[in-house]
């Protein structure tokens, strides 16, 4: 090491650009499958957490955790709820749960012969 380059000792350790080459090839392909697949998270209000306790079904968890993430996407507007919308739920357990978030005071739901139920979110 010299006293003019404080530097010259780390210059030796650099990639070539052929090793850099050769890193460029390594690299892990990531299958479009998994790139398109994003994490998403729903913030719970404590309010809901509180009411929540008192719910008899699990499913009504899953129902109240779909509500709050469709309410913060669309705006706070109110959202259509179809059958298949919650995944691994059945559509009387759907409606079960609703029934129970409205008894809890969580949402109210604007019922339609025929027609999937417009829920809005009580927040």
């Amino acid at each position: 090491m010299t006293d003019d380059d404080p530097y010259a000792d780390l210059k030796q350790h650099r990639l070539t650009a052929e090793a850099q080459a050769i890193t460029a090839e390594r690299r892990a392909v990531v299958p479009r499958k998994i790139q398109k697949r994003r994490r998403h998270f729903v913030k719970v209000p404590w309010s809901w957490v509180e009411r929540l306790t008192r719910a008899r079904h699990i499913v009504t968890y899953r129902v109240a955790l779909h509500i709050l993430y469709e309410h913060w996407r669309a705006g706070g507007r109110p959202c259509t709820l179809a059958n298949g919308a919650v995944e691994g739920v059945a559509r009387g357990t759907k409606w079960r749960a609703l029934r129970e978030l409205e008894h809890l005071g969580l949402v109210t739901i604007e019922r339609h012969k025929r027609k999937a139920p417009r829920v809005t979110a009580v927040v």
